[in-house]
């Protein structure tokens, strides 16, 4: 599945979007993903899925559109 990485997290996994195989749910994503990215596992950043908030729990499609977004201001 593909993961849009948003903000100061592209300096941590080297691209805008990468590719992640096999995740069923956010926990699995989760797990992957700091196998892959270790520096990952120091930030702060939610999971959306299709655009809504996920939590651990939230069952993962292959055609979901998922996003790696860090906390931001805005003033």
């Amino acid at each position: 599945m593909k993961i849009l990485v948003f903000g100061m997290l592209i300096e941590d996994t080297g691209q805008d979007c990468v590719v992640i195989e096999g995740s069923r749910d956010v926990t699995g994503l989760k797990h992957q993903l700091f196998a892959l990215y270790p520096s990952l596992q120091g930030r702060q950043f939610i999971i959306a899925v299709n655009k809504q908030k996920a939590n651990d729990s939230t069952v993962l499609k292959e055609d979901d559109e998922i996003a790696l977004i860090p906390p931001f201001a805005g003033g």
